[in-house]
């Protein structure tokens, strides 16, 4: 893969803090990434689809 096709990657809790940090990284060095949080949140046009999973949960994560 190239570096601007390097996979896909999926970050839990990149709503905010480390887990956002960690998201916005990922997007830079190319890969398609997915972020999850608990509650919805806004698309900020950041290249980073995120999804409502609270990982906790069984149900939700099958939902998911």
């Amino acid at each position: 893969m190239s570096k601007t096709e390097r996979g896909v990657a999926l970050v839990t809790g990149a709503s905010s803090g480390i887990g956002q940090a960690t998201a916005y990284a990922l997007r830079h060095d190319g890969y398609r990434v997915f972020g999850t949080s608990r509650k919805p949140a806004a698309d900020k046009g950041d290249g980073i689809e995120m999804l409502v999973c609270d990982v906790i949960s069984d149900a939700s994560v099958q939902s998911t």
